[in-house]
């Protein structure tokens, strides 16, 4: 799956603080939620998208809780709940 236009915020792309797959993370994440709120998200899903394994996936959204773009939480190994803000 490839992304060329999305409609996700501005300000995410020229955060350089921010990792380029966590870029993409955050992209599929929020082109996927339903009323910013998304469950049942896992590795598998994502590693379509950036290929990543579950620490890293893990790391970046660490850093994207960090800089206030989601929350999240793994509440199995490699299954992620994750609120947009």
């Amino acid at each position: 799956m490839k992304f060329k236009h999305l409609e996700v915020p501005q300000e995410i792309w020229k955060d350089k603080r921010i990792p380029k797959e966590a870029k993409l993370i955050y992209s599929y994440i929020y082109s996927k939620g339903t009323m910013r709120i998304v469950t049942d998200i896992n590795v598998g899903e994502i590693q379509k998208v950036v290929n990543i394994k579950n620490k890293g996936l893990r790391n970046s959204l660490k850093i994207l809780e960090e800089l206030k773009y989601l929350i999240y939480k793994e509440y199995s190994n490699g299954m992620y709940s994750i609120a947009l803000n």
